[in-house]
């Protein structure tokens, strides 16, 4: 049987939350973001709840991305990464006083899960994900007044495909990132993009669009956005056929979650013996 993976990047606002599941039916999650009132959409987690999820991965300590972090026990996972050079006092700093169960809840997860891991559930190894490659790039060596810059950046790897995830991050840790030479060829020649900072223009950064090279640039973000970078990014993309709800393909360069709603991407290994590989993106 062909190995396939499906990553979905629901419609949740102004926020960010992907949900992949794995060849061996294991789910990585990233961030928690929900949607509004009304929208379907209030929590992905409560929404899919998965009874093996394997890896989640909390990109930054910013509201849009553990809002629905209340909900974290009934999915907890089994291994979790976030940004641990950020303490959980700079992460209680100055938090609205509505707003402090969520960042209380935040800072118990975060001094909950300080075990190793094992050799059975490392993400770093592709065996305990059915084949999936995943990994992690983040910098710690920016200002602690804009967490942003603490974002992890996730790429998948599996078969041919290769999927570039990110959180908010700015220009000054991606030009940090640039400056590495792992991951320049870790993100280089990916098939999707899912955009830094919600695609607004202090999350672009040319050089490191135009070396992912994207086939698909897919952007989370609200219809309240104010600084969209949609039309950079779309000179930046290659262009792949997406299938709508209706079953009509077109060819689209870049894919908005206030415009398209949940966006569904299958990749990996191809069933069809003249293909190598497969990616076939829907919205859902």
């Amino acid at each position: 049987m062909a190995r396939q993976a499906v990553m979905t990047v629901y419609d949740v606002q102004l926020g960010l939350a992907v949900h992949i599941k794995a060849p061996n039916g294991k789910y990585i999650i990233i961030d928690m973001g929900t949607g509004a009132q009304g929208s379907g959409n209030e929590s992905p987690l409560l929404k899919r709840l998965y009874d093996d999820i394997g890896y989640m991965i909390i990109t930054h300590p910013h509201l849009d991305h553990i809002d629905d972090i209340l909900n974290f026990d009934r999915n907890a996972p089994t291994t979790l990464h976030r940004a641990t050079s950020i303490t959980n006092e700079e992460v209680m700093k100055d938090v609205r006083e509505c707003d402090k169960p969520k960042f209380k809840k935040y800072c118990e997860v975060n001094d909950r899960y300080t075990s190793p891991v094992t050799a059975k559930t490392d993400p770093d190894n592709p065996d305990n994900y059915g084949g999936l490659s995943i990994t992690n790039h983040s910098t710690s060596v920016c200002e602690k007044d804009n967490f942003n810059n603490f974002s992890s950046i996730t790429v998948f790897e599996l078969a041919n495909c290769k999927i570039v995830v990110c959180g908010d991050n700015e220009k000054k840790s991606l030009d940090i990132l640039m400056g590495r030479a792992s991951f320049r060829e870790s993100v280089k020649g990916a098939d999707i993009l899912v955009a830094p900072h919600h695609g607004r223009e202090s999350g672009y950064q040319d050089d490191f669009v135009s070396l992912v090279n994207p086939a698909l640039t897919i952007i989370s973000d609200t219809k309240k956005s104010d600084a969209s970078a949609v039309d950079k990014y779309r000179e930046k993309t290659r262009g792949w056929k997406v299938w709508d709800r209706n079953g009509n393909s077109s060819e689209r360069y870049c894919l908005t979650t206030r415009s398209d709603g949940n966006i569904k991407v299958t990749f990996g290994e191809s069933e069809d013996p003249n293909y190598a590989s497969i990616l076939a993106v829907r919205l859902v």
